[in-house]
């Protein structure tokens, strides 16, 4: 079982049964990211690189954790790809969510003799997620 690295945090993902599913407790790392991307606007006799406002990049969120029964029935399905979005909440402390619609991509199941299974996935949201003071239902 992995340890959540806040007694606060948690994380809940669409089931196989399309429940909001607790897998908090074995997530061991989750990465946030997102912001507007940069684009170069250098002229020719420019001496300092220049840049303006590209378009928003889509939230990206990296999780990784151990690979058991329950996980294993929500990620394996989504490895071979799928155009179906799963709900996603992030909790960061009281009152702190992340919501939003996303696209698992990058689904990585491992195995290792003697030792614990890990996993890994990347969650595309393309839209972003919404940051809320209420849990997702």
């Amino acid at each position: 079982m992995g340890n959540w690295i806040s007694a606060n945090g948690g994380f809940r993902i669409d089931g196989p049964s399309g429940t909001l599913v607790n897998i908090g407790q074995y997530i061991n790392s989750l990465d946030d990211s997102g912001g507007a991307s940069r684009l170069d606007d250098t002229g020719l006799g420019d001496t300092r690189e220049r840049s303006i406002n590209g378009l928003a990049q889509a939230t990206q969120v990296q999780i990784n954790g151990w690979l058991n029964s329950t996980t294993y029935s929500i990620f394996a399905p989504l490895k071979n790809g799928t155009s179906v979005t799963k709900t996603v909440e992030v909790k960061y402390f009281a009152a702190k969510y992340q919501v939003g619609e996303v696209y698992v991509t990058n689904v990585k199941l491992s195995q290792s003799v003697g030792q614990k299974s890990p996993f890994s996935a990347t969650l595309f949201a393309e839209n972003g997620l919404n940051t809320t003071s209420v849990a997702a239902t």
